[in-house]
């Protein structure tokens, strides 16, 4: 492990500063000898014969070499001592390569917010959060369609922050089941124009207030994904698919191993032909390499939502052009088996595995800390001794 300084100038300078500092003092010291009393002077000096009878003593000489070693070990742990201060100065730091986990995959939840399923997309998303919760080491994403496509979170290995998502897209369908509850109790697709502002305007102040901050909610996701809704109709399957699929960075990589799982009823209410039916969309995803993995509602659930749909229709034609993807079809029942899901994503014969690693300057303060440490109680000891 090798290790560099980060800041080489800031370290350079302090030592100079230290050395400086210490070689000052040596030449104090040195000076001041040279001032301290002359042989004949020490003569006149009344303790002088005491002092020459004592230097004689072998008990003087050991605390006289006692004194000089505990006075050297003092001086030498605090130059150690400030030069390692010095060294810390320039951040000592080393490359640590770093194993940033096991990306597997690049994963879309690919969404249907159409209001033909909201009795249902709630329990789907909070659903979906057990599923995102065991792919950890991929990155997710998730897109949501009506009429249009919205990116509604890119790609990120950020579990945490993905299942922030899902449960604010849990909320909005909250919401999309409350609406369609007060319309269906207050009969508000009977009325006309007129007949719903004189609704709204005989309504409490509170009520009216709730009404207004519902639809004001709904209007943040409801809006971009239904432009042009009046003309091109609702719930266009295949444009969200195929738009879903571009939201995929480097799309012609095909190094990467990428996976959709949509969400939808499958029941498209086009007013013109769409830009790109399920099937197109469906045959883009298998010659780009990308595993489509379907999710379809219950039988009950779509005939009460949607009775003049068949069902059989619909879910056979999903799961045939899901199939044609290499990915999986799956009809939801009253237990959302998500653990055979997130099982056939990670074992698909079709997925690749490739390690990724990255490289990070480290700090590594620990032994010059240690010696800064060790120089102090050098000096704290010798200078305790009697230095």
């Amino acid at each position: 492990m090798e290790i560099s300084l980060r800041n080489p100038s800031s370290a350079w300078a302090t030592a100079a500063v230290v050395l400086l500092a210490a070689v000052s003092i040596l030449v104090y010291r040195i000076i001041r000898l040279r001032k301290s009393l002359k042989d004949k002077e020490k003569k006149g000096f009344r303790g002088y014969s005491a002092m020459w009878i004592a230097s004689g003593l072998p008990s003087y000489k050991r605390r006289l070499v006692l004194y000089i070693l505990l006075k050297i070990i003092g001086i030498a742990g605090l130059v150690t001592s400030l030069l390692a201060a010095a060294y810390l100065m320039g951040r000592p730091s080393y490359n640590k390569k770093i194993d940033a986990g096991v990306k597997r995959r690049d994963i879309y939840l690919c969404l249907d917010v159409s209001y033909s399923l909201y009795d249902l997309n709630a329990d789907f998303v909070e659903n979906l959060e057990d599923v995102v919760r065991g792919l950890e080491g991929d990155r997710v994403g998730i897109s949501i369609f009506n009429t249009s496509t919205v990116e509604y979170m890119p790609l990120t290995t950020d579990m945490d922050f993905a299942i922030e998502k899902l449960k604010n897209l849990e909320e909005y369908f909250v919401l999309q089941r409350e609406y369609m509850h007060f319309k269906d109790q207050n009969h508000i697709e009977d009325m006309t124009d007129d007949e719903f502002l004189k609704f709204l305007e005989a309504l409490p102040d509170d009520e009216y207030d709730e009404f207004a901050a519902m639809v004001y909610k709904l209007d943040l996701i409801d809006k971009p994904v239904t432009l042009d809704n009046d003309t091109r109709g609702s719930s266009l399957i295949g444009e969200g698919l195929a738009s879903c699929l571009f939201n995929f960075p480097y799309l012609e990589d095909s190094e990467r191993t990428r996976v959709i799982i949509m969400v939808t009823d499958n029941a498209q209410a086009e007013n013109k032909p769409p830009a790109v039916e399920l099937a197109e969309a469906a045959k883009m995803c298998k010659n780009n390499n990308v595993a489509v993995f379907g999710i379809f509602p219950p039988k009950e659930a779509l005939r009460d939502l949607r009775p003049e749909q068949n069902f059989d229709n619909l879910s056979s034609d999903m799961r045939q052009n899901i199939r044609k993807t290499g990915g999986e079809f799956y009809i939801v029942g009253s237990d959302f088996d998500t653990e055979s899901i997130i099982s056939q994503i990670q074992s698909h014969e079709a997925m690749q595995v490739d390690e990724v690693s990255v490289s990070r300057m480290t700090d590594d303060p620990g032994r010059a800390i240690m010696i800064c440490i060790f120089g102090l109680v050098l000096f704290v000891i010798a200078k305790g001794a009697g230095t």
